[in-house]
């Protein structure tokens, strides 16, 4: 099978390593890519916003299988496109996108669904989100509408910070929407499936906050999230995933493709936060690394509304973890592949994945020894920076 991936992340990265592994890909492509990507698939000059010229090289090139995870092309309509001319793909639609870039929707689907959320209300009025603040007092959250890797949100644990943050994000005059919710207390993890739009097939958990080799400068991620016990896996799949795809079925929104959450565990119980429809960063590499199996199938079956067919999938006996190492995309790559190699040669268990012009470096290992773990990655990471900095 001739398969094409459309991305440019560190994530993509991830993508690519894993389903090279498949027995059923042939031959791997991914638009635009990076230099890590360059490793194990053949990187393809294209712009991930140039529609018309993805369906060409599909054309020219055999493809028979797209997986489309770059937000500009899965808002342009390149899903829709796509699947229209005969091109599976994996990902989603138009109307699927629209619970992962409006707040607004999100919430007030929550709300439709019966999905466990925040107590929010929605305002495209400065007075009218006042009157509600003087109403609920603090601390709250203030939330824009648009929601694009990662919300614009402000956690304001006074009146006046509240004030300030509304009166901000409802300064212009582009008639946008802001929400103010209850703040959450809790642990914050992240939970991922795969839907064909009918049923959900979980992948695991993953949690921002763990006693990792992230710095100020640096943002890890732990997977599996120690918090998630199978019960509470069992209602985060029943409570908030299910719910989500059968309403966005109803809605004649189906969802279909990779749908992640933020949520947060209360004392009342797991509620969302937000969700996603593409891969993130860097919580997708550490799932593939503890992703014991072929990944390709359940794309498939996910496409051909299948997933009913496919099998949980198998996990590692370990954790993985991963610390992203951000730079300002202007490095020269063969110094960055200097670090890389140094990285994954001085321990032959870490990986690092890459991103278009190397913005973002994410340094991952898998162990069952978290202490072990958080020191290997502490020294990769360092290897990386030292000689990034290198003169």
């Amino acid at each position: 099978m001739r398969v094409l991936v459309i991305g440019d992340g560190a994530r993509e990265h991830a993508l690519c390593w894993k389903l090279i592994e498949s027995p059923l890909v042939d031959e791997l492509y991914c638009a635009p890519g990076s230099d890590g990507v360059a490793v194990v698939a053949e990187c393809v000059p294209i712009s991930v916003s140039a529609l018309q010229t993805f369906l060409s090289y599909c054309d020219e090139n055999d493809i028979e299988f797209v997986v489309v995870d770059a937000l500009p092309a899965i808002e342009s309509g390149l899903v829709d496109m796509l699947n229209r001319n005969g091109y599976p793909a994996f990902g989603p639609d138009m109307g699927g996108i629209k619970l992962e870039i409006s707040n607004v929707f999100a919430r007030e689907f929550c709300r439709r669904q019966n999905i466990p959320t925040p107590q929010f209300a929605c305002f495209a009025d400065v007075d009218e989100a006042l009157r509600y603040l003087d109403k609920v007092g603090a601390p709250v959250v203030v939330r824009s509408d648009r929601a694009v890797d990662g919300p614009d949100a402000a956690a304001c644990h006074t009146k006046e910070e509240a004030e300030a943050a509304i009166r901000a994000r409802l300064s212009g005059s582009d008639g946008g929407q802001i929400i103010v919710e209850e703040l959450l207390s809790g642990e914050e993890i992240g939970y991922s499936v795969i839907t064909d739009g009918n049923i959900a097939l979980p992948l695991t958990s993953t949690t921002p906050r763990w006693d990792g080799a992230e710095t100020p400068s640096r943002r890890g991620c732990l997977s599996p999230a120690p918090a998630v016990t199978p019960e509470i896996e069992r209602e985060i799949v029943a409570r908030i995933f299910s719910p989500a795809i059968e309403g966005m079925k109803a809605e004649r929104r189906m969802c279909k493709g990779l749908l992640s959450a933020r949520i947060m565990l209360t004392a009342e119980g797991p509620k969302v936060l937000d969700y996603k429809v593409r891969l993130s960063d860097p919580e997708f590499q550490t799932i593939v690394l503890r992703m014991d199996g072929d990944l390709m199938p359940a794309l498939i079956s996910s496409y051909d509304e299948m997933l009913v067919r496919f099998d949980p999938f198998r996990w590692r006996d370990e954790s993985a973890a991963a610390v992203i190492v951000t730079t300002d995309g202007t490095l020269d790559s063969e110094r960055v592949a200097a670090a890389v190699d140094a990285a994954e040669i001085a321990d032959g268990d870490i990986v690092v994945f890459q991103s278009y012009q190397d913005r973002d470096l994410g340094v991952t290992a898998g162990g069952k020894d978290l202490e072990d773990m958080r020191k290997r990655l502490t020294a990769a990471a360092e290897t990386v920076e030292r000689v990034l900095r290198a003169q």
